[in-house]
């Protein structure tokens, strides 16, 4: 039998009900974390002993009476930032396929696009896409040469709902506005963002390299991104999106044109933000707080609560999940028919359906589930920078702040205690001494840089070929992305291998992926 080793990430649970990382990350800062609070304040007031020296030397002086303090509004700037700094290509590119976007959204709302222009007809006089704005509103040459935005249909036609004369209903008409603004501020702030950076970087286009000064002339432009995006932050938090599944088709034929706009936009906001929501930035300028809350108390007890809520999250999304649903962890039951073994699995993902799935031989046998970014079940110290498991959470100490040691969306994700540490020895060890690895549902993201290291060392050192399960469908370019993200040279392409599957059988063809890995392990003969 060939060893295999596999590591999952949140892709890998669709399948289970479970959000995708963009959407778990969205529905994060959504969380009302009032009750958290009120636990926070009890276990400060009535679990901690005030005479210990955890309390005198190490939380600040009248610590019970402090405000507890949890991110919100002051922090929408730093989300913005963060997201346009790092994802504004990606926001260009979405942006300049709007009707996509619209369209998704309308079709996942189930929005007949023929309803909409229907509406859209009787109140305007016209048809959708009868007339764009691509030569009535023209962009800066030096923010972009072109853009496709105003050649959207969709997008024109929510220009012409905001016309004067149109608006059937004043409220609505005034969400409508606002959601075009927030679409034209990400479309402004993110080529805004492309021209500062060039500007700082080229100041001087030409200046002598024994002259100092001119290296002291730099960063001096930036974006306000208070006006830059924040109205986007400020519609996704405020409001939660209509589960489709509740809104009958009866209802949208009874909304008047405006309101099914304002629908969809909602939704192709919370779309864009998914895929594009960048909250490292704000993490990690507050992680390292959790370690000195003498020093800054509100940033500790964000940091807190943040982390509970994450918690909460999780729990709450694989509470009464059929873990018996058909996925890639049920598949690796059936390894053995294909002459597979597991050597070792690990993954990114918090939770523990794979354990409730695999429990029995297959656990028995591999004995561990390495959780690199953390656990429901981990509890991080960070008065003593331990890292302790603990299954039953009503067996969590109370006598020193504990907080769950759930790595979300963050570049510090330290390896910060012994047992943390030899998780990834341990994996790595066994993935090193495996026939292949394979990895599902893991997109080896710039913010998990500390496992793709793992990934990239067990290639170039080791020489182990890596098989990556997608559901694209371009296979080139997906191996390409890979070695990009991994920082692979092209010298070890031969090391990788895309296997293309469909989402929701998982087969390519008619053969399920492991069958496909254990064909491509086969020596032809």
């Amino acid at each position: 039998m060939k060893k295999i080793g596999i590591f999952f990430g949140a892709g890998a649970e669709v399948s289970y009900g479970l959000p995708s990382g963009g959407k778990f990350a969205l529905e994060l800062f959504r969380q009302n974390v009032s009750n958290l609070k009120t636990e926070l304040h009890n276990q400060l007031n009535y679990k901690i002993n005030e005479k210990d020296i955890y309390a005198t030397e190490w939380l600040p002086k009248d610590y019970k009476n402090k405000r507890i303090h949890a991110f919100g509004k002051n922090e929408f700037g730093d989300l913005i930032e963060s997201t346009i700094e790092v994802n504004r290509s990606r926001i260009i590119s979405l942006l300049d396929n709007f009707d996509l976007l619209f369209r998704n959204a309308a079709k996942e709302l189930r929005i007949e696009e023929t309803l909409l222009e229907t509406k859209f007809g009787k109140l305007t006089g016209k048809s959708i896409g009868e007339e764009t704005y691509s030569q009535v509103v023209q962009i800066n040459e030096m923010l972009a040469k072109q853009s496709k935005l105003f050649e959207s249909i969709y997008f024109s036609s929510i220009l012409d709902l905001l016309k004067s004369g149109t608006a059937q209903n004043e409220i609505s008409t005034n969400i409508l506005r606002r959601y075009a603004g927030a679409f034209l501020q990400l479309f402004v702030g993110a080529h805004g963002q492309e021209l500062i950076q060039k500007l700082n970087q080229d100041l001087f286009t030409k200046a002598p390299d024994d002259i100092p000064i001119f290296d002291d002339i730099f960063g001096m432009f930036r974006i306000e991104y208070s006006k830059a995006g924040l109205i986007a932050i400020e519609l996704l938090l405020e409001t939660k999106q209509a589960n489709s599944k509740n809104e009958a088709l009866e209802n949208y034929l009874e909304c008047e044109c405006t309101d099914l706009f304002v629908k969809v936009c909602q939704k192709v906001l919370d779309s864009l933000f998914c895929d594009i929501l960048d909250y490292q930035g704000l993490i990690d300028s507050h992680f390292r707080y959790l370690f000195s809350p003498q020093k800054e108390w509100a940033k500790f007890t964000k940091m807190i609560l943040f982390l509970r809520s994450a918690h909460s999250l999780i729990k709450a999304n694989i509470a009464d999940k059929q873990y018996l649903n058909d996925g890639y962890y049920s598949d690796l039951r059936n390894c053995a028919e294909y002459d597979l073994e597991i050597n070792a699995i690990g993954t990114s993902n918090y939770n523990n359906i794979i354990e409730n799935v695999l429990e029995g031989k297959i656990l028995n046998k591999i004995k561990h589930i390495y959780h690199l970014n953390g656990a429901v079940t981990d509890y991080f110290n960070p008065y003593k920078n331990t890292v302790t498991n603990y299954s039953d959470i009503d067996f969590v100490p109370q006598n020193q702040i504990l907080v769950p040691f759930i790595l979300t969306q963050s570049g510090l994700k330290p390896l910060t205690s012994v047992s943390i540490s030899r998780r990834y020895v341990e994996l790595f060890d066994k993935l090193k001494n495996s026939d292949a690895i394979i990895v599902i549902g893991y997109n080896f993201n710039t913010d998990d840089s500390h496992i793709n290291g793992l990934f990239r060392e067990l290639i170039e050192i080791e020489g182990k070929k890596l098989f990556w399960v997608n559901i694209k469908e371009d296979t080139k370019d997906i191996r390409r992305e890979l070695m990009i993200n991994l920082r692979l040279d092209m010298k070890f392409k031969e090391n990788i291998q895309v296997i293309c599957v469909n989402p929701d059988t998982r087969l390519q063809k008619n053969d399920i992926w492991l069958k496909v890995v254990s064909n491509l392990l086969t020596p032809k003969l």
